[in-house]
């Protein structure tokens, strides 16, 4: 679907929720629900902390939602806050006592499970898998929502604190380094492993 037209899409069904179709919650609930879970378990692995930040975002988007604003991007909206609510819950957990003492966690794991990669698709892989492990969390979590989102430069930079021209440098950048350390196929890889 054209971002656009996904975009008017995803404005129609929320003013349609803010009016009280319950439809149209269980259509934001049911889009987002599994790309919200696979975000977050890039920041723990704590899967009940998981489902109790999911349900307590949707839990306020339900109780909250008529007065809520109009999002701008529904996606980037529900990212956003299930983030902020996923770090309050680990301070919370580790009692920290700011939210600048959580340690930035971001992981990627790519796993495919089709007979059809060789050996050496196996092997290339595993050096993508170790290459962006040595990545800064934050790099990792920006190579995320750059390929398994419909967020924008702009949205992604919104939800990272960056500027748009940063965020497309940034995976300019990440990508040509791993295109050198791991060879030009990368890109294949990412693309096939990144959507799990």
């Amino acid at each position: 679907m054209d971002k656009k037209i996904d975009a008017e899409y995803w404005q129609l069904v929320w003013n349609k929720f803010k009016s009280g179709d319950q439809t149209a919650f269980k259509t934001i609930y049911n889009e987002f629900s599994d790309s919200l879970f696979s975000y977050g378990a890039r920041f723990t692995s704590d899967r009940e902390l998981l489902k109790d930040a999911i349900q307590d975002l949707f839990v306020n988007v339900y109780t909250y939602g008529s007065n809520l604003k109009k999002p701008e991007l529904l996606e980037f909206y529900l990212f956003k806050t299930l983030k902020r609510i996923i770090i309050r819950k680990l301070s919370e957990k580790q009692h920290y006592s700011s939210i600048q003492e959580v340690p930035s966690l971001f992981n990627l794991i790519f796993s495919i499970e089709e007979e059809s990669f060789s050996e050496e698709d196996d092997e290339a892989i595993q050096l993508l898998q170790r290459e962006v492990s040595e990545l800064k969390p934050s790099k990792r979590e920006l190579l995320f929502l750059k390929f398994n989102s419909n967020l924008s430069y702009v949205e992604i930079g919104k939800l990272l604190d960056l500027k748009p021209d940063t965020v497309k440098k940034q995976v300019y950048r990440i990508l040509k380094q791993l295109r050198r350390k791991i060879g030009a196929e990368v890109a294949v890889f990412w693309l096939m492993c990144s959507k799990t």
